[in-house]
């Protein structure tokens, strides 16, 4: 029976009531005033049997709702029936519910997209409850301290580094620290902020900048270089003009010397300079390939007809070894030139007279590879990881003219062209073979 509860125990108690009095009237011989006392009495009994029948019908429904909201689930109906006022408070606890878990939803994916973000980071974070236990730990952190997954380690478990523990120390005193880790064996460096969070907790980021300081060195050296490479030319030519100016232009034998000698370092200077020009634009971006399909066989005979003056020169044999059954490849014809006179022109130079310089080409694995074989000077174990270096020379034999950047500029080239370029040598004396790779078109 529903209804509200006011109005069920009005029922109960009329109904009781109504039954006392039957009783009273319809029942008991002694007389309407024992009779009324009696059936009153009963009326009572009644009345309260009924209150607990009520009552147990309006308590049962309320504690099966509490039963329910006091159970843990994702999804509770809460489908109890009973009187008007406890299926209301049913109805609002499932809205209630509803609401919880959009709202918990909500904030789960903020959280999971939150993780992913932190996760994501190139930033090692580390937070660390007052035990200086870590509670989490992005995989950057995971990756950069070296011991597999942080959380549930202590800190000074995860740290070796005193600087990054130092940092922490101030950090708890209750101000933020930073610091920076530089090692050279293995290089590293690393900036450190370790700053106090609520509730005990601690945030330390590592910055792993051991790359940017790599690209400063390399930045500092490239001008470094560069106003080497520019001293001694501008001296030469500073240093000749004054001697023109003191009298050599009376000397016409001395002063066509000269003038020739300026011209020697001019053409020195606009080879570098323009070199510098080209790698800038290739490193860049700048320089677009022109690609066409070309045979290999080509590539060769037109670097070959190019250099062989030189060489002829030099007193060095040129061969080409290339067979006309190689599949095209995709290239830039004018730039795969530029390659080849980098490459014969070093073998040339470090080759003796009468010595012998081999261009090869053979198929590889989706690409053909190009080969410029000498017999000369070698390089040394040593030198074979920087000879690509920009303004890299080796020994003084080695050293002699050039600027430096021509393999650096070869390398870049052939990287363009989604071809790698790299050398073999067996050691001074022995020659060296640079081989580059080209995609088959």
């Amino acid at each position: 029976m529903r209804g509200t509860i006011r109005a069920r125990l009005v029922r109960g108690v009329a109904l009781a009531l109504v039954l006392g009095g039957a009783i009273v009237f319809f029942t008991l011989p002694g007389g309407p005033s024992l009779g009324l006392l009696i059936g009153f009495a009963l009326a009572a009994v009644f009345a309260l049997v009924t209150t607990v029948v009520l009552a147990r019908g309006i308590a049962d429904p309320i504690m099966r709702l509490t039963s329910l909201a006091a159970t843990s689930g994702e999804r509770q109906v809460f489908a109890v029936e009973g009187p008007d006022e406890v299926e209301r408070l049913a109805a609002a606890l499932r809205a209630m519910s509803a609401a919880i878990r959009s709202e918990r939803g909500v904030a789960e994916a903020e959280r999971d997209r939150l993780a992913a973000l932190v996760d994501e980071l190139d930033d090692a974070i580390v937070i660390a409850d007052a035990q200086d236990q870590v509670v989490l730990a992005n995989a950057a952190a995971d990756r950069m301290l070296g011991i597999g997954a942080l959380a549930g380690h202590r800190l000074i478990e995860a740290l070796r580094d005193h600087e990054v523990l130092d940092a922490v120390t101030r950090a708890r005193a209750g101000a933020q620290a930073t610091a920076t880790v530089d090692r050279a064996e293995p290089r590293r460096f690393v900036r450190v902020l370790a700053r106090p969070l609520e509730g005990g907790r601690l945030l330390l980021v590592l910055q792993d900048l051991t790359a940017l300081r790599r690209l400063e060195t390399v930045r500092s050296d490239f001008v470094a270089n560069v106003s080497h490479e520019l001293r001694t030319p501008l001296a030469s030519l500073k240093a000749m003009a004054e001697t023109l100016e003191e009298g050599a232009l009376d000397d016409p034998p001395a002063a066509r010397d000269f003038v020739g000698r300026m011209h020697r370092e001019i053409d020195g200077l606009t080879q570098l300079v323009n070199e510098l020009l080209t790698l800038t634009r290739i490193e860049s971006g700048e320089e677009q390939l022109r690609l066409a399909t070309v045979a290999p066989r080509d590539l060769a005979s037109d670097a070959m007809r190019r250099m062989a003056a030189l060489a002829a020169r030099a007193g060095v044999e040129l061969r080409a070894e290339v067979g006309a059954e190689l599949p095209p490849v995709r290239a830039d014809g004018e730039r795969i030139a530029q390659v080849f006179a980098n490459l014969i022109h070093n073998a040339v130079k470090f080759t003796p007279a009468n010595g012998t310089v081999r261009v090869r080409a053979a198929l590889a694995p989706g690409a053909v590879a190009f080969a410029v074989q000498d017999s000369g000077a070698g390089i040394a174990a040593d030198e074979i990881d920087r000879v690509f270096e920009r303004f890299y020379k080796g020994d003084r034999a080695r050293a002699g003219g050039g600027t430096g950047l021509g393999l650096a500029i070869a390398k870049h080239i052939v990287h363009a062209h989604g071809g790698t370029l790299a050398v073999v040598s067996d050691g001074p004396g022995r020659g060296a073979t640079f081989t580059f790779t080209l995609p088959l078109a």
